[in-house]
């Protein structure tokens, strides 16, 4: 007697589920790994978990393209966390907005983490203009959707370090 198939759709989920499940435990691995090695090598890294796991979601672009976003946002992070040059973060930005993120909340994060690591490179004026259109994109989404907490939360965030950015202008 033959067993039941499985619905293709079910077939999809179990696979992209699988898919999913080792792309985030190597990338876990990957992110504990980072402190401890340079940029250079973790660029190295995440390229080669994109190499191996992007390929496995061939005819699911949806997921292959959360996987590269995730992976960009990361090499962004990593970029600013190890103190590389500003255009090597501006690029890594600029790489990671082409491929959009997953909400407003998120892009303001990664471009807040951004604006930071302009300021502490010196480039202030960067670091101000970047916050001030991130408060302003949050202020227009918050007019829509007012019960959004984290937008809230991070429009506060936003506002303080305008502040302190003026105020290390005027010392």
């Amino acid at each position: 007697m033959r067993g039941k198939r499985t619905p293709n759709s079910a077939r999809v989920r179990n696979h992209v589920k699988t898919v999913g499940a080792g792309f985030a435990r190597s990338f876990a691995l990957e992110m504990t790994r980072a402190a401890k090695i340079g940029y250079g090598e973790v660029v190295r890294s995440l390229r080669g978990l994109e190499r191996e796991y992007v390929p496995q979601l061939d005819g699911h672009p949806k997921f292959a393209k959360e996987l590269r976003r995730r992976i960009a946002e990361k090499l962004l992070e990593q970029a600013i966390l190890h103190g590389c040059k500003l255009s090597v973060c501006r690029a890594r930005l600029n790489a990671a907005s082409r491929l959009g993120f997953t909400d407003l909340e998120q892009s303001a994060h990664y471009r807040l983490l951004y604006a930071k690591g302009a300021f502490a490179r010196g480039h202030k004026r960067v670091a101000y203009q970047t916050a001030t259109a991130i408060a302003s994109d949050l202020e227009r989404s918050l007019r829509r959707r007012r019960k959004n907490l984290l937008g809230k939360h991070l429009l506060k965030l936003t506002r303080e370090y305008l502040d302190y950015i003026r105020k290390s202008a005027s010392s």
